[in-house]
């Protein structure tokens, strides 16, 4: 598959398939329903490094698989470490990087 462009997709549906609520989710990350609901309603807010953390912890997967589609054991090491490393970036810069990259490929 690919990277997924945008992770609150793929948290939804990791969401869906443990059969949690969005109000479960929220507890079990340890932020507010309103926190959750405005990651789908905002399209600038994002969750924060530390509950990208909890949420991998939550739903027992690394970095690397929530940002991509690709089983981990077939990422090469130079793809991991670009996920680790755009991981510890800012949203702003996240969308400049995806933005680069698209326009590489264009």
């Amino acid at each position: 598959m690919g990277l997924t462009m945008d992770v609150r997709l793929k948290i939804d549906a990791l969401r869906k398939e443990k059969g949690w609520s969005r109000s479960e989710f929220a507890k079990k990350i340890g932020v507010s329903y309103t926190a959750v609901k405005n990651w789908y309603n905002d399209k600038d807010y994002m969750p924060s490094l530390k509950v990208i953390d909890d949420i991998c912890t939550a739903f027992g997967i690394t970095h690397a698989s929530l940002f991509t589609d690709i089983d981990q054991d077939e990422l090469r090491t130079d793809q991991i470490e670009l996920l680790e490393l755009y991981d510890r970036l800012s949203p702003k810069l996240r969308r400049n990087i995806l933005d680069i990259i698209k326009n590489l490929i264009e």
